[in-house]
């Protein structure tokens, strides 16, 4: 949980835009991790298979509720250490201006954004996370690329 905890819960974050829902999945992912550490691969990453979890958790969680949620927090997704801000106030602001930008994509072209441009997660990983094609995952991640553009353009 040390290891893959924050990770796990961001991705959940990513998919949902609710803290408490992603806070539920992050406890379910280890949980089932426990439960199932005898049906690991490991011809597979271990971080591969765990966010592959939180991804399907999350999108269930989705399809139940029947709607996308939307976040209600004031933090959202960024990394306070990654953040190239020195002002605090110019740092809440863009965490702001991304929370707002990223409830705006669909819950696959959010994930893929997240964990291609925020993680640094390679396509064929995100592949394996998602289930989604290679080509998915490359198309999702333009259509995700060219929507924020778009907002940022169109001034939001």
């Amino acid at each position: 949980m040390d290891r893959y905890g924050d990770m796990v819960y961001r991705l959940a974050l990513s998919v949902l835009c609710d803290r408490d829902e992603a806070d539920d999945v992050a406890q379910e992912v280890f949980i089932k991790v426990w439960k199932n550490a005898s049906r690991y691969d490991p011809a597979y990453s271990f971080s591969t298979w765990v966010c592959r979890m939180a991804y399907n958790l999350s999108i269930d969680r989705l399809r139940k509720a029947g709607r996308r949620r939307r976040a209600d927090s004031e933090q959202y997704m960024m990394r306070g250490q990654s953040v190239p801000f020195s002002d605090p106030v110019e740092k809440e602001d863009a965490e702001r201006l991304l929370k707002h930008i990223l409830e705006r994509l669909s819950p696959s072209q959010r994930t893929v954004f997240y964990l291609s441009e925020i993680l640094g997660v390679p396509h064929d990983e995100i592949s394996e996370i998602t289930g989604m094609g290679y080509d998915s995952v490359k198309s999702n991640l333009y259509h995700a690329r060219k929507n924020i553009k778009e907002m940022i353009e169109g001034q939001l």
